[in-house]
């Protein structure tokens, strides 16, 4: 198939995409406007930006097949007529028959306004739960029918109070129905749809399949073609990484990551995915790590999980499988589960040790062996849900402190004030221009009074607590100028399943106009040959933020080694010129100790340098960034073929 997208683009970027459920059909075009001119070498996600993440890297690997071509496409595929009528788009959503009553009800109204979308949000109730609103209404139907064999006021009195009892009757049997629905929701991974097939569809597709289908189809692959996983666009220079939520540990997560501590229910997985991913995921365990007591206890763990299979490395997981974990959005789309050991349990602890033990009493025992003999530790599930709970925008994804290349991010956000929707897209989104744009936060006003403004307090407390990080680097100089925004209103993405044609093909091409700044801007008039004026602006204000916050870091270094703490060692004493006092923990051998006294020392000789006047500090982009030790995200290291450390949760506190 030819391609009317260059095979070799002038320029290189990178891409994050924020989550907004189905604001995603923002993204096909925009993405496509870019490859036009940049190859896209490393692109993230969360939730519906996940999805454009992994078609943007299957087409890119797919580039000289068509992929660019069939992902420009998807707009007017999402809104093509569904055998089972409406939108394809509408039908991907699929409940299962124990949660259709909730989701129907939940979904009636859509696509309709004022007194037509409460005509159809109420027809929709009473349809799904009519069995439950006809037992609730037979008390008032009772009380109505015998106060017409009466007569006079008692006959008024008793007909009115049955038509209330018979209405209050209706709604508490309409809330117990949805409440017992919303049980087997907890139980279906706590998601009306699991992205499968479900119940009404008519032989429509459901959303995962579907999902499959084409990023297998843009990737270039062949139908019963092994699934596109992150080693396979690895191999072609392409980075793929979708956030998820740990909901278990609190904790978001990148994928793919390179612990070795996951494992899944294959007969739960055939539930939520295609049968050739589960099959390649059970043919596909983890490799065993290289040091033997570290692969005997690995390989004990694996015949105790049974039937629980190990998640694969990095390089193994199909890139199908992190897209849909990234985004199952809470009540609409079931989470993920996963099973691991949680080794701050007492249980766990004491099996570890009895297996340590175990071992040392058998020296030519195996592991199946031990398997037979032991306890097997508690594997516990771990549910993995949207993205966007923690980072929707995960700007941060593949930052550096000086850019070979751009990373472009895609914002989304409510048409601000003063600003009507112009009928040229184009227009209908921004890119800052100058050093000063971008600096402003998004304000949201809270109403005072009324339920409506304790339901928006609420509100904005969720979306501070899940998105003050992603909204704090997006006013960071180096960041803003390369973030695009593109504006929405309140009928366009997020929840409306059942958007019209005309309004996805508007997003569509507002996402093209977007990128089309970006490129405009980044790439300018003769893309690889003439510097753009925002790249060469861009990577000086990185050079700027970088070794500004670098000048305070080493300020702040040196000033904490030279400050006396009581009752402690002086860190002279521990590292630098001459130190010799014994170690506490992490210790060096003697030739590795005296390179670490010689680092520090020049460390301190550059603090003194870099810290004598403001020339790196004067001046600098605002506001200041500055720098912090972060935790590891644990992140793409295994398609290096690096081995991912052993210890995990509680195991890490007995580093020596």
């Amino acid at each position: 198939m030819t391609t009317n997208y260059p095979l070799s683009p002038p320029l290189e970027c990178d891409l994050v995409m924020k989550g907004g459920i189905t604001s995603g059909v923002i993204y096909p075009r925009a993405v496509c406007e870019l490859a036009r001119t940049y190859r896209l070498r490393s692109v993230g996600g969360a939730s519906a930006g996940a999805i454009a993440a992994a078609a943007a890297a299957a087409a890119e690997l797919g580039r000289a097949q068509g992929g660019f071509e069939h992902l420009e496409t998807l707009p007017e595929d999402i809104t093509a007529p569904s055998p089972a009528g409406g939108s394809t788009l509408f039908n991907l959503f699929q409940p299962d028959r124990g949660t259709a009553p909730l989701y129907r009800a939940f979904t009636a109204g859509m696509g309709r306004v004022g007194a037509a979308r409460t005509l159809r949000t109420v027809t929709g109730v009473l349809s799904g739960f009519w069995a439950w609103a006809l037992a609730g209404a037979l008390p008032g139907a009772a009380v109505l029918v015998t106060s017409l064999l009466g007569d006079g006021v008692v006959r008024v009195a008793g007909v009115v109070a049955g038509v209330l009892l018979l209405l209050l009757g209706v709604v508490a049997g309409i809330v117990a129905g949805a409440l017992t629905v919303l049980g087997r929701v907890s139980g279906r991974g706590y998601g009306l749809c699991d992205g499968m097939p479900g119940v009404g569809a008519k032989g429509a597709q459901a959303l995962t399949p579907w999902l499959h289908e084409r990023l297998q189809t843009m990737a270039g692959r062949p139908p019963g073609a092994p699934p596109v996983t992150f080693g396979d666009l690895a191999a072609s220079g392409v980075e793929l990484r979708t956030m998820t939520t740990n909901l278990n540990r609190h904790q978001p997560m990148a994928m793919p990551w390179r612990t070795r501590e996951y494992f899944f229910d294959p007969d739960r997985m055939r539930e939520l995915f295609p049968e050739d991913v589960v099959r390649w995921l059970e043919d596909h365990p983890n490799e065993l790590p290289s040091a033997p007591s570290d692969a005997w206890d690995t390989e004990l763990l694996r015949a105790q999980a049974l039937p629980l299979r190990p998640f694969p490395d990095p390089r193994d997981v199909p890139i199908l499988v992190a897209t849909r974990m990234s985004l199952s959005f809470p009540v609409l789309i079931a989470a993920v589960p996963l099973f691991a050991v949680d080794h701050g349990l007492q249980r766990n602890r004491q099996a570890r040790k009895l297996a340590a033990e175990w071992r040392r009493a058998n020296p030519t025992g195996t592991t199946r062996d031990a398997a037979r003999a032991l306890t097997p530790p508690a594997f516990d599930v771990n549910w993995f849900s949207d993205g966007g709970i923690c980072a929707n925008l995960p700007v941060h994804f593949f930052d550096r402190p000086l850019p070979t290349r751009p990373t472009f991010a895609i914002d989304l956000a409510t048409f601000p004030d003063g600003y009507a929707k112009d009928p040229d897209e184009s227009r209908n989104s921004t890119v800052p221009t100058s050093n000063t744009a971008g600096l402003l936060r998004r304000w949201s006003t809270i109403p005072t009074s009324g339920i409506g403004g304790l339901g928006a307090f609420l509100m904005q407390v969720v979306e501070t607590a899940r998105g003050w990080v992603d909204a704090a680097q997006l006013t960071m100089p180096g960041y803003r100028d390369r973030v695009v925004t593109i504006w929405h209103d309140d009928a366009e993405g997020g929840m409306n399943l059942a958007m019209p044609p005309e309004v996805v093909t508007g997003l569509a091409d507002r996402g093209r106009g977007a990128a089309r700044h970006l490129v405009d801007r980044f790439a300018g008039d003769q893309p690889g040959i003439v510097p753009a004026e925002g790249w060469d602006n861009h990577r000086w204000i990185r050079f700027r933020t970088s070794t500004a916050g670098l000048a305070t870091w080493l300020d702040s270094l040196a000033e904490g080694y030279s400050a006396p703490a009581a009752g402690s060692t002086p860190y002279r004493d521990l590292a630098g010129p001459g130190a010799d006092k014994p170690l506490p923990s992490y210790p060096l051998t003697r030739a590795r100790r005296r390179a670490v006294n010689e680092r520090t020392g020049e460390l301190l000789e550059l603090a003194t340098v870099w810290t004598g006047d403001d020339a790196l500090t004067f001046n600098a982009p605002r506001p200041r960034p500055q720098l912090r030790l972060v935790p590891d995200d644990g992140t793409a290291v295994g398609l290096a073929g690096q081995e991912p450390p052993e210890l995990s949760g509680g195991e890490a506190e007995a580093a020596p």
